[in-house]
């Protein structure tokens, strides 16, 4: 792929601040980053977006909302809090949507789940007067219990058809749903309500559910079909590389960005 059509997700050179990620997006030709909460600490917002349309980069995503299903109703309304200033954050960059990282079971999983869809209810109307998509992502299975329970595209399609709102919609992860046999369907059937496509390898042995995954090409997914089937189901943004790996995290954030073009060059 021509990076040009792609975007550098802040969490590939997890440790950089926004403006050497920045710095490194346009050096390679990036067309855009995703960006991270944690390098939108302590920053201006509205210089940060200035700087970056003056260089031609575009915000697709902005990470993380969600972590709707809460113990107690206290750490509801503190989670719904921060998901407020999430859609401010993203509303600030003129992000292309906000990512929901819906959040896990706390020994009810069918009550979780019926959390998170009311959560996302609940937010929309915020979202939708600040004009922030809200991008539901589903997670590998084995993330139900850490971070979503929210764990198939198909789970996704159905919660995201149940909220029925134009400004709902999925980030598909490649990492997380490569092993669904029914994949290419359920692509298709995400069509125009695919928010946000972005790309890590599954590498194995896997040492930690987190931060195992590999540039594009050094697994086993099939990147070029899972592409193309987002292409084919009517996607048209950009596509973002974001590799969660404590082996790229202990690299130069030049050799990692490096590994990640050369990755996306063979897409």
């Amino acid at each position: 792929m021509d990076l040009a059509h792609c975007s550098l997700n802040s969490v590939t050179v997890k440790g950089a601040g926004l403006t050497e990620v920045a710095d490194l997006a346009e050096q390679w030709g990036f067309g855009g980053v995703g960006l991270w909460r944690d390098v939108l600490d302590g920053v201006d917002l509205a210089d940060a977006s200035a700087r970056l349309r003056r260089s031609g980069l575009r915000v697709t995503s902005v990470c993380r909302g969600g972590m709707f299903p809460q113990p107690t109703a206290q750490l509801r309304r503190e989670a719904m809090d921060d998901n407020r200033v999430a859609v401010d954050q993203a509303h600030a960059l003129g992000a292309d949507c906000l990512v929901l990282v819906c959040g896990a079971a706390h020994g009810d999983l069918a009550g979780a789940r019926r959390q998170v869809h009311d959560g996302i209810a609940e937010l929309e109307p915020y979202a939708r007067a600040a004009g922030v998509r809200l991008a539901v992502e589903p997670m590998h299975p084995m993330m139900a219990s850490s971070r979503s329970v929210i764990t198939s595209l198909s789970e996704a399609n159905d919660l995201v058809e149940a909220i029925g709102s134009d400004i709902v919609g999925i980030a598909l992860d490649s990492y997380h749903v490569w092993w669904d046999a029914a994949l290419p369907q359920q692509i298709a059937r995400a069509g125009e309500r695919l928010f946000s496509v972005q790309l890590a390898d599954w590498v194995t042995p896997i040492h930690g559910e987190l931060s195992s995954r590999g540039m594009p090409g050094e697994g086993c997914i099939d990147m070029t079909g899972f592409v193309a089937d987002c292409r084919n189901a009517g996607y048209s943004g950009l596509v973002e590389v974001e590799i969660l790996s404590d082996r790229w995290w202990a690299a130069d954030p030049k050799e990692a960005v490096h590994a990640a073009a050369n990755g996306l060059a063979a897409v």
